[in-house]
């Protein structure tokens, strides 16, 4: 399975300088996974997105391989 489209959104800064940040990866098959964290400043948002789609595809990959050999 594979992630089809991701995005994040970034919420206003807290008094420590954090964000919340909300990501939504959408899979082949139209399931939405949303993902939540508090960033530090100066985080590489799209970077974190990207490397959680990848890590996330190869979840789905393996849980359908598990699915498939009766696991």
């Amino acid at each position: 399975m594979s992630i089809v489209s991701s995005e994040h959104t970034v919420g206003h800064a807290q008094r420590d300088g954090r964000r919340y940040v909300t990501e939504t990866h959408v899979d082949s098959e139209g399931v939405t996974h949303t993902f939540e964290y508090l960033a530090a400043e100066g985080v590489d948002y799209a970077a974190v997105r990207d490397a959680r789609a990848v890590a996330l595809a190869d979840q789905l990959a393996q849980q359908e391989i598990d699915e498939v050999l009766g696991g």
